[in-house]
């Protein structure tokens, strides 16, 4: 007869890949519950000023307006998705507008 033996990486893989199971059925964000949008992100990267404040004031209608805009060539921010409410969506995109910056804004 063979003798079983748990490892912890065997343990590890098993723990995780049973952790996963409750997230299968729920969905990433309710539905209606508002409209998705992009910024720019310099999470875990190291950017200039000026491209932290463009990322920080930024919102863009969609993901290819966002990945066009940068702060300058050598702007290496990612693009991320953000969910805002119906009524500052109107508010920020209105006359067809892709992008608001939220400093004229306030």
């Amino acid at each position: 007869m063979a003798k079983r033996t748990l490892t912890r990486r065997t343990f590890l893989g098993f723990a995780g890949a049973l952790s996963m199971l409750p997230l299968l059925g729920c969905p990433l964000r309710p539905p209606g519950k508002g409209v998705v949008v992009f910024r720019r992100s310099g999470s875990g990267r190291h950017l200039s000023n000026a491209a932290l404040k463009h990322a920080a004031n930024h919102l863009y209608k969609t993901r290819l307006a966002a990945f066009l805009d940068r702060a300058h060539p050598g702007d290496k921010a990612k693009v991320v998705q953000v969910t805002i409410s119906r009524d500052l969506y109107d508010q920020l995109f209105r006359f067809g507008r892709a992008d608001a910056d939220l400093r004229q804004l306030l």
